[in-house]
């Protein structure tokens, strides 16, 4: 199951919304700026061009009917006319001007208070037998600005005696050309408006052919990947939602596998005996498993994070797991003393990534202690046998090689080198049948038969064969059978424990001592306890924890004169352990001592 990401909003995200109400404004500004560029400056220069013909059509009628005035003789008093034929609510400033620049007559102003108008641009023009019309500041009358200046000639029989000119302000105009751009500012209002209108019913339509994959995507990242995007009207839309189904699908075919996987791992990480670790190249753990979570006495889930030196305190393994990360394949073994004495094999391999660097490293850990403790054990072993095996060959050879010397000749020194010679031999034999025994309890070769037997017989006999033994070494065997009831066990392996004990009890034991065989339920009630109690020499306590050690000797010099071999006890720890028992020993030295065998109870 996929982890659902925890919902913040990206600072990097866009609102589409906004977005889509942004780039459409942008356009439409543009378009407007566009229009205001190609159109609404062209309109003004026309408007004024407009202005401008019809002011020079007024001044020409103006300067016709003036003539006319003239003509019929109307024209002695000319500072009135203006106002006579200026157009009515033309707003128009109407001038009559002689061929000398002097103001004749003005619908404003006195004419006698006008300066000459000889070398104004429109007079001038006029003169010329021009009608125009110009745009030049003006201020004598009101505050300064733009005016237009109209003129055309006055003629009399071809003549030109002086010009008609009306004049208009600039600022009269203005009000169209200000109509002319609130009709494009409120034109560009309603586009506005309608663009906001199609981005939010844009924005809709988007939002509802993507709310469907909006909520399926959710449920799929929240881990339902069975769960399927439905398919919008939208074309794109329906090919994202087409690619997030097959997406989901090849997830949800990857999660099993991957899962899978792990369950493989985890099971064969959990199989193997030996702790595997996993670091990163600063040392931290990123995987354990159940081997290694014991031998370092951590859970994975405490260590997970923490650098090796942190949950075990080992400085040569934290190095050699530093040595791995920097390339270098470690296969090593260390003695430990803190927490507990081992020896650990330490075998880490660096995991390379894509660039050939150390990403990673895979360490195995394992306890050697016990082998390296079979190993030493072995050898000591090698060395026993051999130190017991040249004893008695070296005897046995020395004993021939007087006999062959002229020893057999004489009949009271032969006999005793063969009784000496047969005593090392019968040692030697013994010692054999013992390794030989030993040997296949510890490989588990022996074929144990287990059958129900019977204490009291099994206890009586062992006593009865050891009577002649216990005679000759004027110890005195005793029974205190309190069961007599069945155990289950192997009746010749048995016997040679018994037998063992018997011969340690009776050898190891004092003139007029007692041994006492004894059967009890143990206090579990599932067992029996089998003793065997001397009142012997006893072991010393430093002894008692070597005591069932192969070829450990108590008394070195008794026991070779007794013509043991140092592997009894050793045989009857192995055999009690093949019947699911034990066996145990408590002694005194000097006091005597008791060994027990726990049993199965039938």
């Amino acid at each position: 199951m996929i982890p659902p990401e925890e919902k913040r909003p990206n600072p990097a995200a866009r609102n589409l919304k906004r977005m889509l109400i942004r780039r459409y404004g942008i356009v439409v500004v543009l378009v407007f700026l566009a229009v205001s560029l190609l159109a609404v400056i062209p309109v003004r220069s026309s408007v004024l061009g407009i202005e401008k013909k019809r002011l020079q059509g007024d001044a020409e009628v103006i300067a016709g009917t003036a003539a006319q005035y003239i003509k019929q003789g109307r024209g002695a008093d000319l500072s009135g006319l203006t106002s006579i034929i200026a157009p009515p609510n033309a707003e128009l400033r109407v001038t009559l001007i002689d061929a000398e620049g002097k103001v004749l007559s003005d619908s404003e102003q006195d004419p006698a208070s006008l300066p000459n108008q000889a070398d104004l641009p429109e007079f001038l023009s006029a003169l010329a037998g021009n009608i125009t019309c110009v745009i030049r500041e003006y201020g004598s009358v009101g505050p300064a600005g733009n005016f237009f200046f109209a003129a055309a000639p006055v003629t009399l029989d071809s003549s030109i005696v002086g010009a008609a000119r009306v004049s208009k302000a600039e600022a009269e105009v203005d009000p169209l050309i200000f109509r002319i751009w609130g009709i494009f500012l409120g034109a560009l209002g309603l586009v506005l408006l309608t663009v906001v209108l199609i981005s939010l019913w844009t924005h809709g339509t988007i939002m509802r052919g993507i709310s469907g994959v909006k909520e399926a995507a959710s449920a799929i990242a929240a881990g339902s990947l069975d769960r399927r995007v439905p398919e919008p009207d939208i074309e794109e839309f329906s090919e994202l939602a087409r690619s997030m189904n097959a997406m989901s699908a090849q997830v949800k075919e990857d999660l099993v596998e991957l899962s899978e996987q792990k369950g493989k791992l985890e099971t064969v990480l959990t199989s193997i005996s030996a702790g595997i670790l996993v670091t990163d190249t600063e040392n931290r753990i990123l995987l354990m498993n159940p081997a290694a979570e014991a031998l370092m006495g951590i859970t994975a889930a405490a260590a997970l994070g923490a650098r090796v030196i942190e949950i075990f305190p080992s400085h040569e393994i934290d190095l050699a797991f530093a040595r791995a990360t920097k390339g270098e394949k470690v296969d090593e073994q260390h003695t430990l003393i803190y927490p507990v004495k081992m020896t650990l094999r330490v075998e880490v391999t660096p995991v390379l990534g894509a660039s050939g660097e150390p990403v990673s490293t895979v360490g195995v850990v394992e306890d050697v202690t016990a082998a390296k403790r079979l190993e030493r054990i072995r050898k000591d072993f090698v060395a026993n046998v051999s130190h017991e095996l040249r004893t008695p060959v070296a005897t046995a050879k020395a004993l021939v090689d007087a006999l062959l010397a002229g020893a057999a000749a004489e009949p009271a020194t032969a006999e005793r080198f063969l009784g000496s010679l047969d005593q090392e031999v019968s040692r030697l034999a013994q010692l054999i049948e013992d390794l030989l025994a030993l040997s296949r309890l510890e490989a588990e070769e022996t074929h144990i038969r287990l059958e129900p037997l019977s204490v009291a017989a099994l206890l009586e006999d062992a006593v009865e064969r050891k009577a002649r033994l216990a005679a000759d070494y004027q110890v005195i065997v005793k029974t205190k059978l309190d069961y007599t009831g069945e155990i289950r066990g192997d009746r010749k392996l048995l016997d040679t424990v018994f037998n063992n004990l018997l011969d340690n009890a009776i050898k190891y034991n004092r003139p007029g001592g007692d041994v006492t065989v004894a059967s009890a339920v143990a206090d579990t009630g599932n067992a029996v306890e089998l003793s065997v109690t001397d009142t012997g020499i006893g072991i010393p306590e430093e002894d008692l924890p070597r005591i069932f050690e192969r070829f450990y000797r108590v008394d070195k010099a008794r026991s070779r004169d007794t013509g043991g071999t140092g592997l009894g006890l050793s045989i009857v720890k192995h055999i009690a352990e093949v019947h699911g028992g034990s066996v145990s020993v408590e002694s005194e030295e000097g006091m005597g001592s008791r060994f027990t065998l726990r049993a199965p109870k039938v």
